[in-house]
């Protein structure tokens, strides 16, 4: 089994928010290049990166050569404001580095067409350590600032392209749900400050009195609206399918499922008990499975789609969590977090793909993904590699995981189970009905045009920049789809841990 563990969670925080100053000062006033600060991100991220990798490592070598060093470090980092082990929060926290990572790689080209690089790249660390920063909370106004800081660098990078309108709109309506959002969670915080009068989750559990129950309502309810739950969804197709496509990738492929991850530990360690939480996700996740894919068969645009993808798959994790919830089963809620990482890698390549077509040949609607035909034949295939796993077909993780949920849920004799395990297979039939098409328009033969016009599109040639982060999630996913028990292995500690919270 893999051990995930991480002794100090502030020195990854406090070094990227120093990192979002420099580069910020350094594009203003020494003029640095997109590339110059794409490199300078992509590089933060990978640092931090092989920090979580090697901490123990370097931790043990610290004590050993340099023990009083090491001492004062651990007096100066520790606090109660966070958590210092917690195996999910590891878990998601890798996959939103390496998902940084290439995002940043990827928008050294991309974002050249773009004005106010020197806001976005900031504006991407920020909204990365508000995420890291919800995992690892063990206080509930900390949680509360960094989900703030989250929040709102999103609402801007959603509404980054401010000359179009659709973007305005988006950012303007997520920024509206989300606002509401933040203020339930707030006014949930402040009832339970009053009757524990504490703000520390360890010590906010054991009161049965109503503000306690309501306080804790609230806050499950704030961040069902930000884990875009039916029917507090409404923003999601809109932010994520109008939001630059580096940003659509981070925001649906992990920035999502990370919120809704700290919802459940958070819930949980307040008291709530296990098995009513449990029915009630299972509640909504159905709704999630059934609108998204409902509305996915409808759209026509390509982003938008992906969009209605996302909170069908939320609905499949969603699933997962719930029924280990109610019946205490571990391998459901491996399962669960076994999509939330398929589907990271997987989601996020559809998103930087799609980004590919429309910066080289404006295909934006799913009938404009012929066009395709004028790129090189790579990143197309990347694309229906992306759908095909979300579909979830074999031998891809989509499908591992479903089949891991589904053959768990067939197991138990709960008759709501069993149906909630018939709605989850049929909603992945119904998905065939909206990603197909996509697959069978990028392939299908293009019109035929005029050879002179054909030699010159066959031209054009994808950046380097876009082609290695593409490269390597395509990697990825063929990894864990040749391997997925070193996946399952991952995702058992994490499962253990909320098993350990049912209490």
């Amino acid at each position: 089994m893999v051990t995930l563990s991480l002794q100090y969670p502030q020195i990854p925080l406090l070094f990227l928010g120093c990192m979002a100053v420099v580069i910020f000062l350094a594009a203003r006033f020494l003029k640095i290049t997109n590339v110059s600060m794409a490199l300078l991100t992509a590089i933060s991220f990978l640092l931090v990166l092989f920090y979580l990798i090697f901490e123990s490592q370097l931790l043990q070598m610290a004590n050993h050569s340099f023990n009083g060093f090491h001492n004062n470090l651990a007096r100066l980092f520790s606090s109660t404001a966070f958590y210092t082990y917690e195996p999910g929060a590891i878990l998601i926290t890798l996959i939103t580095f390496v998902l940084a990572f290439l995002v940043s790689i990827y928008c050294a080209e991309y974002l050249n067409l773009d004005s106010r690089q020197h806001a976005f790249y900031p504006l991407l660390i920020l909204m990365i350590c508000g995420l890291i920063g919800m995992l690892f909370s063990a206080n509930l106004m900390v949680l509360y600032l960094f989900c703030e800081l989250m929040s709102i660098c999103a609402y801007v990078l959603v509404a980054f392209r401010r000359r179009t309108d659709t973007a305005i709109e988006a950012g303007f309506k997520y920024l509206m749900m989300g606002s509401v959002a933040s203020i339930v969670i707030l006014l949930g915080i402040a009832l339970l400050f009053i009757s524990y009068g504490s703000i520390n989750i360890t010590d906010l559990r054991g009161s049965t009195s109503w503000p306690v129950q309501i306080g804790v309502l609230m806050f499950f309810a704030g961040f069902c609206l930000k884990s875009a739950l039916v029917p507090m969804h409404t923003w999601l197709p809109d932010a994520h399918g109008r939001a630059p496509s580096s940003i659509s990738a981070i925001l649906s492929g992990i920035l999502v499922q990370g919120v809704f991850y700290v919802m459940l530990k958070v819930t949980l360690e307040l008291g709530f008990d296990h098995v009513l939480l449990g029915t009630i996700l299972l509640c909504l996740s159905l709704l999630n499975i059934v609108v998204g894919n409902l509305m996915g068969l409808v759209q026509n645009q390509t982003k938008r789609l992906l969009g209605y993808s996302t909170i069908a798959q939320m609905g499949y994790i969603v699933l997962c969590m719930a029924v280990g919830l109610r019946n205490n089963l571990a391998i459901a809620l491996q399962s669960g977090f076994f999509i939330i990482v398929a589907h990271a890698f997987a989601k996020s390549l559809a998103f930087l793909t799609k980004g590919i077509f429309y910066y080289y040949v404006g295909a934006s609607e799913i009938k404009h993904l012929q066009r395709a035909s004028r790129l090189p034949l790579f990143p197309s295939l990347a694309f229906g590699l992306a759908i095909i796993s979300l579909s979830a077909l074999p031998p891809f993780p989509g499908f591992t995981g479903k089949w891991i949920a589904l053959t768990s849920f067939f197991t138990l004799t709960d008759n709501i189970t069993v149906l909630s395990a018939l709605i989850f297979l049929a909603g992945s039939l119904v998905a065939f009905g909206y990603y197909f098409p996509m697959l069978l328009i990028l392939f299908s033969k293009p019109q035929i045009q005029a050879s002179g016009d054909n030699e010159k599109r066959k031209q054009k040639k994808i950046s380097p920049w876009m082609g290695i982060p593409i490269a390597a999630m395509v990697i990825s996913i063929l990894f864990i789809s040749v391997a997925p028990q070193d996946l399952m292995d991952v995702t058992m500690e994490a499962a253990q841990f909320l098993m350990g919270m049912m209490r």
